[in-house]
């Protein structure tokens, strides 16, 4: 038949073609293999050594990390350049790796240098944290794009022409990204404004928390509930934001209803003493009791107090506490919490007691 004549003829080319590959490619591969293990090996070896020597030597966790990752860098480079010479590659291959890892390394340790200098400068000039961290994060930025711009040159790859090329697809991107877009523009604009600090409690919206982080993107908060939050920049620069830290001292407000028929300087009195007894209420802004409203059920009482800054985060926590402290001292005091209740006047009582049957009348006979 002419089709598995053809068929057949097919699978003997490609066997043969595969005999032809397999002697030449099969030997390139198991000593590219065999090289990666004997470097990894090296590199254990190396690193072995080198924590033995900074124990010697009392270097820090950090110095030992950054020599780590340039023996890790400088294995992985001999690698490349070992292993690229069993394949028919250009000549000079080997002698553009070798200058990309010299750039490489001196980005690596530039930016350590680079990190320390920005965290100096922070603190001479008082940055505060969160400016301090876009400084940070726009210098890696500018590094990082300078680090790849030099690497793609040494592959003879200009990247500017590229970049203008996607001039007009950045246009249309920034379309489909309009929310990224605002939220990198509120970032910035917070970060610049500074209407919070890193660890001051905030309320934005219906959230409130301890501020954890300011990126370009989001907002981070952790609430007393240690849940974290992410929040778009956006929506916290458009919403009203309340910072709870910022003034040092918060004012706490408690409110609760005694009876018309209580003593008020009586019940001020005792309130007064909870009020002084609880350790996380501040002495100095004094506390005080105020009448606030008269209700229908109660005369409405405001404890207003003052916390420290540090007890923000327990705030619910030392509401509960006076709350609980003035309920017993209040039963213990005699004076009354009453519930909601009405008094009713009937000004026709004796038309209603006439309308009203005698007892027996109305009733149905045989009941």
């Amino acid at each position: 038949m002419p089709g598995l004549t053809v068929l057949a003829e097919q699978g003997r080319l490609a066997w043969a073609l595969v005999q032809d590959i397999v002697p030449l490619w099969g030997a390139r591969l198991l000593s590219t293999v065999v090289l990666a293990l004997a470097f990894s090996l090296l590199y254990r070896l190396l690193r072995a050594g080198l924590r033995s020597l900074s124990k010697r030597v009392r270097a820090g966790p950090a110095w030992l990390h950054a020599l780590d990752t340039a023996l890790r860098l400088t294995c992985l480079t001999l690698f490349l350049i070992t292993a690229s010479s069993l394949y028919p590659l250009p000549s000079e291959i080997s002698v553009t790796l070798l200058r990309v890892y010299l750039i490489i390394l001196l980005l690596y340790f530039g930016w350590a240098l680079l990190r320390s200098l920005l965290a100096r400068a922070s603190g001479h000039f008082a940055l505060d944290a969160s400016l301090a961290l876009l400084t940070l994060n726009v210098a890696r930025a500018v590094w990082i794009a300078v680090g790849l711009y030099l690497v793609f040159q040494q592959f003879g790859i200009n990247l500017l022409p590229i970049l203008g090329g996607l001039g007009i697809a950045g246009v249309a991107l920034g379309f489909a990204a309009q929310d990224l877009l605002s939220n990198l523009i509120s970032g910035i604009t917070l970060l610049l404004d500074r209407p919070f600090t890193i660890g001051d409690w905030i309320r934005v919206g219906s959230w409130e928390g301890q501020v954890q982080r300011l990126t370009l993107r989001t907002t981070r908060l952790r609430t007393r509930d240690n849940e974290y939050i992410s929040i778009p920049n956006s929506k916290v620069a458009g919403n009203d934001v309340v910072n709870l830290s910022a003034g040092g001292p918060l004012r706490v407000r408690s409110s609760l209803g005694v009876s018309y028929r209580a003593d008020l300087d009586r019940g001020r009195e005792v309130i007064m003493q909870v009020l002084q007894k609880e350790e996380l209420v501040l002495s100095d802004p004094a506390p005080r009791v105020a009448v606030v409203e008269l209700g229908e059920s109660s005369v409405q009482l405001d404890l207003i107090y003052w916390i420290a800054q540090d007890s923000i985060a327990r705030r619910p926590l030392i509401q509960q506490r006076v709350l609980e402290a003035t309920k017993r001292t209040l039963d213990a005091a005699g004076i009354e919490i009453p519930f909601p209740q009405r008094v009713l006047h009937l000004e026709n009582a004796r038309v209603l007691q006439r309308s009203s049957p005698p007892d027996g009348e109305g009733e149905q006979p045989g009941r």
